[in-house]
């Protein structure tokens, strides 16, 4: 059975992916103090053209740091916006701003002007007049939505106005059944008549609204003081779960009578019937939810510096301010006859592990990885397409770069929320 848990702890808001009772993926969630995806009207505080970015204040003491080129049709508050803005954002311009990163260590708030509102299925966007699909979506899969798209005048109407993206969770509208599908299973299934027409009825619902909240968002800015919220983001435990694909769990499962009430509201208000019908309250006074899903060891494995594979074989994963280390040790797995192989074996096995590892505990920035050093090319070679295919299923991007001459494999993971040692060490 796979779950997502919703439970408290230490006055947070834990939600877990759990796989067969292994725990995937975790977040901490503050119901309220979270700035992350809010939309602010700030003041730009230096414009710095050199390194093409802008800090701004969009909090009384709080900065963030702003790309220029994410500032393609800004929403600007003192002045008009004329058409040719990249590059002469100035100091004191007051302009909305939408934090897309967590403040970490020393490095401030990560923004742009580039605004997005999200829905289940489709993210719109100002600044960018495009359509794009996740790349989790097959060929057949993005021609479909096309042709959904392209058939319906409010679509049409939208689209000269803003930006769209499909998400990944859109496949689950596509199949027959509206069951979960397997795990970014290029299907191409289209579906009867009445299914698309089902699909077509529930984006146009959703990027209708989608554009709403964007229209009002650009027609009452200008009206609004400085460091104002302009539009702010979902509580944060309802957020993570819109993030996880709907084919990732069987059940919502919560202990918790308010998030139970509020999250049965929030999926009767957006129509998500198919979540709503995984919704579960646990009630047993004897065996606390967290108890039964052994959460407390189960975070502590994800802190844990050593992390144990099936074979015997562990990872050593040690942070520094510039980018993570992750070693593959042989450890008790030992094969004397064939070396080699027996190595092989191993760093496969560590490829999967540390894409887990990646996901569960939000690593992201650089990662360099030290596998067991292997004489065969071709071996070297069968580990990197492993380790490539199991992060393409990373639903944060990540990219495997190269291998080096002394063997390191270097990944990139893109920013976003703070790991999860650090949203722990905050409770």
């Amino acid at each position: 059975m796979n779950t997502v848990l919703l439970v408290r702890r230490n006055k947070k808001i834990l939600t877990l992916l759990y796989r067969d009772n292994r725990l995937m993926r975790a977040e901490v969630c503050d119901e309220t103090e979270s700035v992350l995806d809010n939309i602010y009207l700030g003041r730009v505080k230096k414009v710095v053209p050199n390194i093409g970015a802008a800090f701004v204040e969009f909090l009384p003491g709080k900065l963030c740091f702003l790309p220029l080129k994410d500032c393609r049709e800004p929403i600007l508050a003192n002045r008009l916006y004329e058409g040719t803005f990249q590059g002469e954002l100035k100091a004191e311009d007051e302009i909305a701003v939408q934090i897309v990163r967590d403040a970490s260590g020393t490095k401030e708030y990560g923004a742009t002007a580039d605004l997005s509102f999200a829905g289940k299925y489709l993210v719109l966007t100002t600044g960018k007049r495009q359509t794009g699909f996740s790349a989790k979506l097959s060929k057949e899969q993005k021609a479909l939505i096309r042709v959904l798209i392209s058939e319906e005048e409010p679509f049409r109407d939208i689209l000269k106005r803003y930006g769209l993206v499909v998400r990944t969770n859109v496949i689950s509208l596509l199949q027959n059944d509206c069951e979960p599908c397997s795990e970014y299973a290029d299907t191409g299934i289209q579906g009867s008549v009445e299914s698309q027409a089902r699909v077509k009825e529930i984006l146009l619902r959703e990027v209708t609204f989608l554009a709403e909240q964007a229209d009002n968002l650009k027609r009452n800015a200008p009206h609004r003081t400085c460091y104002s919220i302009l539009k702010k983001s979902e509580t944060p435990y309802l957020k993570a779960l819109q993030n996880y694909y709907e084919w990732e769990y069987d059940r919502i499962e919560t202990d918790d009578d308010k998030i139970f009430h509020e999250l049965k509201q929030y999926l009767n208000e957006n129509h998500l019937e198919a979540m709503l019908k995984k919704l579960v309250f646990y009630q047993d006074e004897m065996l606390p939810l967290s108890n039964l899903y052994s959460v407390e060891t189960r975070l502590s494995e994800a802190l844990d510096r050593k992390v144990w594979m099936k074979s015997g074989a562990y990872l050593v994963i040690d942070r520094a301010e510039a980018l993570t280390c992750i070693d593959v040790n042989s450890g008790k797995c030992v094969d004397k006859k064939n070396p080699q192989e027996h190595y092989e074996r191993i760093n496969l096995e560590a490829a999967e592990e540390i894409a887990h590892q990646l996901m569960l505990r939000n690593l992201s920035g650089i990662i360099i990885i030290d596998f067991i050093n292997m004489k065969s090319e071709e071996a070297n070679r069968r580990v990197m397409q492993r380790l490539r295919t199991v992060l393409s299923r990373d639903p944060v991007k990540t990219d495997v770069i190269d291998m080096t001459p002394l063997g390191l494999v270097e990944v990139t993971r893109k920013k976003g929320k703070k790991p999860l040692y650090e949203q722990l060490a905050e409770q």
